[in-house]
């Protein structure tokens, strides 16, 4: 998978997982010992998926033989939560580990791994309620999200705040990113070593009845190596995000989102420029908006547009990096210029085969959600829901890279960089057993030379224990 599909697999497993942070699993009381005589509640389970993913031209270049052609992945997480009788108070706890199986083009490519356990979540938290507004305090591992993710979506260790009444909602954090996770610089000494502390928070006030305004700033401070590779360049990025967003129906069965998000900052320049040493501005920003209809009926369909797009830099050489810039030929992120590249914590979902990261790209979705079986009196059945996509992809700017590393065209001939099918299936077979199916294809526009299509194809079956 790429670093983007990745990251969104991580977010969903987060999602999926939250259930067992509300209590649900086998339970019992500890001793009324424990807490002053008035009891804690432990709970207690755990969750076993085991996934088979397959992608075919994954290496994204149809002239050489594939890395990787396909893996199964065995994904285990236990799970632990003492829970005070008043629900103010509690202590939870999760770790993972997980085995996968590669298949292999090469020697070069390890057939098999097993990641070793760690701790996946582990936090305390405790709410006080002062008249209609409820304050929650957690410190420890946690995941935070920010507005839609575009900006910051993060499991990350640190202290969190939330503030919650009637009409508001604020959040305020203070974290740093876990060590083993990919820093942004990936050609920098140690990167899987990354050492990043983030602070900001949001501020959510529902002004009318089905209405919200939002508002959010988020500040990466990168606490790793500045020094120059043996390349001479440097990596390091400084960047704070600001953004504002709105939420609610047009009218009952129409709902709307926008959110737009400035990112500025300071990160080096392209080790190639006279002035590598000094840094330069950064100067991008990412807009997300979209409707979603829901029609009225027994299989709940629903359809959906939603538009993305972030910046890009005419010179730069790629966006996987913050120091991938370029010459300074022209006004973008050279010497005396800005990095226009939009480079972020977050992500949207835009894709399963391309799954690009939201810089210099403006994306285009089109899709639709039903319960086929609806009608159906029997949960086995009314649990199922399909969910057909359709992308468009472009490029921001003309002349400048995106997250897919393959060669792109020069500029004026073609920003069409091809549109993708995604087709998900999910079914809640039981209350503990869930099957999931993740289907597809991109196909390439003419903004390439030369590029095959991809595909991308994951089912993954979660049981609860």
């Amino acid at each position: 998978m790429s670093a983007e599909e990745l990251r969104r697999e991580r977010v969903e497993t987060t999602e999926e997982l939250r259930r067992t942070q509300d209590a649900f699993g086998s339970s019992s009381w500890a001793s009324r010992a424990v807490g002053g005589g008035g009891g804690w509640r432990l709970d207690y389970g755990g969750w076993i998926s085991p996934a088979f993913t397959s992608s075919a031209d994954n290496d994204r270049d149809r002239a050489a033989q594939d890395a990787l052609d396909h893996t199964w992945d065995m994904d285990l997480r236990l799970y632990t939560k003492l829970l005070s009788r008043s629900g103010k108070s509690q202590l939870y706890a999760r770790f993972k580990t997980t085995h996968a199986s590669n298949s292999r083009a090469s020697e070069a490519v390890r057939k098999s791994d097993w990641i070793q356990p760690a701790v996946d979540m582990l936090y305390y938290s405790a709410s006080i309620q002062a008249g209609s507004v409820k304050n929650t305090l957690t410190a420890g591992r946690q995941f935070i999200l920010v507005e839609r993710g575009v900006s910051f979506g993060l499991t990350v260790d640190g202290l969190g705040y939330e503030m919650q009444s009637r009409r508001n909602r604020l959040q305020i954090f203070f974290a740093r990113q876990l060590p083993g996770d990919d820093n942004v610089d990936y050609l920098a000494k140690s990167p899987g070593r990354s050492k990043r502390f983030f602070y900001g928070g949001e501020w959510i006030w529902k002004y009318i009845r089905g209405q919200q305004v939002g508002l959010m700033t988020v500040f990466n401070s990168d606490q790793n190596d500045g020094s120059a590779d043996a390349a001479g360049q440097k990596h390091q990025i400084d960047s704070q995000y600001y953004g504002i967003g709105f939420e609610g129906n047009i009218f009952a069965r129409l709902s709307y989102w926008v959110h737009h998000v400035r990112e500025t900052g300071k990160t080096h320049s392209d080790f190639a420029t006279t002035l590598s040493a000094d840094k330069i501005g950064i100067d991008a920003a990412a807009t997300n908006l979209g409707l979603r209809y829901f029609f009225p009926t027994r299989i709940s369909p629903s359809v959906y547009f939603e538009y993305a797009s972030g910046s890009g830099d005419a010179d730069a050489k790629g966006n996987t990096s913050s120091t991938t810039g370029g010459s300074g030929s022209l006004a973008g992120s050279g010497a005396g210029g800005k990095d226009r590249r939009f480079i972020s914590f977050g992500g949207l979902s835009l894709g399963y085969a391309l799954a690009p990261q939201l810089a210099n790209l403006s994306a285009y979705k089109l899709g639709m959600s039903l319960k086929p079986f609806g009608y159906v009196s029997s949960a086995f059945w009314n649990n199922m829901t399909i969910q057909p996509a359709y992308y468009e992809f472009r490029r921001k700017s003309s002349t400048g890279a995106t997250s897919d590393p393959y060669t792109v065209r020069a500029a004026g001939q073609s920003n069409d960089i091809g549109s993708e099918l995604d087709f998900t299936w999910s079914w809640v077979l039981w209350g503990d057993l869930q099957y999931q199916f993740k289907y597809g294809k991109f196909m390439p526009g003419h903004a390439y030379d030369s590029r095959g299509t991809e595909t991308y194809l994951r089912l993954k079956i979660s049981v609860d224990l």
